[in-house]
C-alpha cells in the first residue's frame, strides 16, 4: 500500500523529518533498543516512518506497547506544525510482557521460546513456563572496576527505559504473566503447585 501511495507517504515522512532536529529523533530510537551512539543513518529514519504511519493510516487512536510511546508523542508534536490537522491522535500505551528468558524486556520474534504464542500446543506452553526465567531477587546490575576498585552501574540498553509503566526491579516473567494474563479477568482464582488458591496477584507475589 505504501508503494502504491508513495506520492503521499514519502513526502509526509520527509515533512516530519524537517520539523524536528536530529537530537529529538534520536530520542525516539529507543523503540529499537539501540544506544544513540550505535545508530546507523537508516535506523534514525525508522522513527520518522513509524510516525508517518500514524497519519498514513489516518489513526485516531494509537493503541500500542509502551515501547512505542516516544514515537507516538512525536506524532502528537508534529500536529502542532500542521494547521490542517485538527485533532491529535490519542495515545493508549499498554504494558509490555517480559520475555521468558533472562534479560528480555519483551518477547522476541526471533526466539520462539521467549513467549507463549496463540498457536502453541499445551506441551509447548508447559515446557516454556517450566524453563522460564523466574528470579526471586532483583538481578545485580553493578560491576566492579578492577583498576580503581570502584563499583559502577552497567550501561543499560537504551530501549529498556521506555518499556515499563511502573518500577519493577524483579522483572520476573512468570509473575508478569500471572498478573497481566491470569488476573486480567475479574473473579479468577490461581492455584499453585502446593494447592494454595490465590484470588489476587498481591497474594501470589507475597507468597512467592
Amino acid at each position: 500500500e505504501i508503494t502504491s501511495n508513495a506520492h503521499v507517504y514519502w513526502p509526509k515522512m520527509l515533512d516530519i523529518g524537517r520539523r524536528f532536529n536530529v537530537t529529538r529523533i534520536k530520542k525516539c530510537c529507543q523503540i529499537m533498543g539501540r544506544l544513540e551512539g550505535s545508530l546507523s543513518c537508516a535506523q534514525v529514519l525508522y522513527p520518522l516512518m513509524q510516525c508517518c504511519d500514524v497519519f498514513f493510516l489516518k489513526a485516531d487512536i494509537c493503541q500500542l506497547g509502551v515501547d512505542q510511546r516516544k514515537v507516538n508523542m512525536l506524532a502528537r508534536e508534529y500536529c502542532d506544525f500542521v494547521p490542517s490537522i485538527k485533532h491529535k491522535p490519542v495515545i493508549l500505551s499498554h504494558h509490555m510482557l517480559y520475555g521468558l528468558k533472562a534479560g528480555q524486556e519483551k518477547m522476541s520474534k526471533s526466539d520462539p521460546d521467549s513467549a507463549i504464542f496463540m498457536e502453541d500446543s499445551a506441551e509447548d506452553v508447559a515446557r516454556k513456563i517450566k524453563n522460564a526465567y523466574c528470579p526471586m531477587k532483583p538481578p545485580n546490575t553493578a560491576k566492579v572496576n578492577n583498576e580503581e576498585g570502584k563499583v559502577e552501574e552497567t550501561a543499560a540498553d537504551a530501549g529498556k527505559e521506555s518499556m515499563s509503566l511502573i518500577v519493577d526491579e524483579l522483572k520476573n516473567p512468570c509473575l508478569d504473566y500471572i498478573q497481566h494474563i491470569i488476573f486480567s479477568k475479574p473473579g479468577v482464582t490461581f492455584t499453585c503447585g502446593k494447592g494454595v488458591a490465590h484470588t489476587s496477584f498481591e497474594s501470589v507475589k507475597e507468597a512467592f
